[in-house]
């Protein structure tokens, strides 16, 4: 449509405002004596092309890329994993050289925009900039030095193209529009370096860079406000991130890491912790398997200076135990004892060598929220080593109740200096934290798919495990009470105690989305299928 000439005045002048409010938003130009205090290492790009590359994978390990960008099924880097937000979900990209659907046609100021500013090429709305949102963390990625951030594109760009297309993200409406996060920005972001302490050595120096630029550690140990922006006054205090906690890993010698021995800090980066401060899960295995390990001891041992020495101390102690927390302690003993202690021991200090961590002493476990215990025994845990075994989730076996007692008896026990807080609310409310199905997305929302969760909860469905909600990945009409027959005796065989409304349920957050995902028919026409799914599945319950 064209734009009446007297329009034009009014567009004009807000194209102005937006623009010049963007260049408020980004911040300031990056000069060359920005980084003059920054480690000698990140200070020159390598002129010979083959060093750059290596140090780009360095970089890209340091930063943990790969975990993020690499969802189920997807090629390393080609994106694809959904990162769920308060606002809705939000997929990732790919970012190998593919030309059409990755970063292959970026220029090298565009790829720094990218990492600098959060500003990706293109427009989103008129004259609005592509604002990244900051699920990207580019609010610590701002801190890398242009020769560094010029390494990483050299080594992204040495990949395999891989063809990609972004899924699709499920953002509520207005966070679903880029131009609102120009509010955001202005209040929240600003571009910029580190400022080194110029006396600090090159060891210290390098332990700050990889551990909040690169590294990002208080993107995920830093409380955030309401509209999820950290909040820099208590940096590294530790935060909620899903069902888990991210401890305080402040130098607080009392609740941060300030009082773990160096060596069992060094420990936990880079072999998978040890029987004295438990081991890393969740996020932080992510992290530590594909990021922490991988690097050079003495990187991990730079990291464990910078913590311990160097960030500011934060005093987080657990909030007030509840009413009555004797008798949860004691309940909660009495169901450790029947059903933990086997692997864990009577006096919490676990199975050596590197089978089943330590309760006993480990920090997670006491952090100032109970989530960590919580989250654990509703739905379960990785192997630690390899030959050992993985933890079971019990959410389906233990009520509310009882999954706080354990808790509150777990933080307690054996000098354990955590607090009894854990309550049946918060296990309820924790229980919810459900997924969409990898095949989800905006068309699964709006037919209404059940979301998934470990164990089940408040409006999820408790994922069985074993891959079997793909069930119906490529099923056609003729294959799909087959499949679903199968599927259901699975399910009997996983649950024997499993009820016809659950077994329903079930086959409906593995059918949904695949159903979604089906062009050529309306979202009316899908619906009508899904309740002819539902009408059909019932005689296949009552006799399998």
């Amino acid at each position: 449509m064209s734009v009446k000439p007297r329009k034009l005045p009014a567009l004009l002048t807000a194209a102005v405002l937006v623009l010049s409010l963007t260049g408020i938003a980004a911040g300031r130009m990056a000069v060359a004596s920005d980084t003059q205090d920054y480690p000698a290492a990140s200070l020159s790009a390598p002129t010979n092309q083959a060093a750059l590359i290596a140090r780009g994978k360095y970089l890209v390990t340091a930063a943990d890329c790969m975990p993020c960008h690499t969802g189920p099924g997807h090629a390393p880097f080609s994106g694809g994993l959904v990162m769920h937000t308060p606002f809705g979900g939000l997929t990732t990209p790919n970012i190998t050289p593919d030309k059409a659907t990755g970063i292959g046609n970026w220029t090298d100021q565009q790829f720094y925009d990218a990492l600098h500013y959060g500003i990706a090429p293109g427009r989103s709305f008129l004259v609005f900039p592509k604002f990244l949102y900051p699920a990207m963390p580019y609010t610590s990625y701002t801190k890398l030095s242009r020769p560094d951030v010029m390494a990483i594109k050299a080594y992204l760009d040495s990949l395999a193209p891989v063809h990609s297309p972004r899924l699709p993200s499920t953002l509520r409406f207005p966070f679903n529009e880029r131009p609102t996060l120009l509010g955001w920005r202005l209040l929240f972001f600003r571009a910029g370096p580190m400022h080194m302490n110029p006396a600090w050595d090159e060891q210290m120096k390098n332990g700050a860079y990889l551990t909040e630029a690169l590294g990002h550690c208080d993107e995920c140990h830093t409380p955030r406000n309401f509209m999820e922006a950290m909040i820099p006054s208590k940096a590294f205090a530790g935060a909620p991130i899903d069902d888990l906690f991210a401890p305080n890993i402040s130098s607080d010698k009392t609740y941060g890491v300030g009082g773990w021995s160096k060596a069992d800090l060094v420990a936990y980066l880079h072999d998978n912790g040890n029987m004295v401060k438990g081991a890393p899960y969740g996020a932080m295995r992510d992290m530590t398997d594909h990021s922490t390990s991988l690097l050079p001891i003495s990187d991990d041992e730079d990291i464990a200076d910078y913590l311990q020495t160097a960030t500011k101390p934060q005093v987080t102690p657990p909030s007030p135990a509840i009413k009555n927390a004797a008798a949860s302690i004691l309940r909660g003993r009495t169901l450790y004892m029947a059903n933990c202690a086997s692997c864990h021991d009577t006096t919490g200090d676990g199975l050596p060598p590197n089978f089943v961590p330590n309760l006993a002493g480990n920090d997670s476990v006491t952090a100032e929220k109970p989530y960590n215990v919580i989250g654990a025994v509703l739905g379960g845990l990785g192997k630690w080593a390899a030959n050992g075994p993985k933890m079971p989730a019990f959410g389906a076996q233990f009520t509310d109740q009882q999954i706080a007692d354990i808790a509150n008896y777990v933080r307690t026990a054996w000098g354990n200096k955590g607090s009894a807080d854990a309550t049946p609310a918060e296990v309820m409310r924790l229980r919810g934290l459900g997924d969409l199905p990898p095949a989800a997305g905006r068309a699964a929302d709006a037919l209404g798919c059940p979301r998934i969760s470990s164990s089940g909860g408040v409006d999820t469905v408790a994922d069985p495990g074993n891959g079997l909600l793909n069930t119906y990945d490529g099923a056609t009409a003729a294959t799909l009470p087959n499949r679903t027959r199968e599927l259901i005796k699975a399910l009997r065989a996983n649950n024997s105690a499993i009820t016809n409304v659950e077994l329903t349920n079930t086959l409906v957050a593995a059918y949904c989305p695949v159903l979604a995902q089906k062009s050529g028919l309306s979202l009316t026409e899908k619906r009508t299928a899904l309740k002819n799914f539902i009408a059909a599945v019932q005689p296949l319950i009552a006799v399998h």
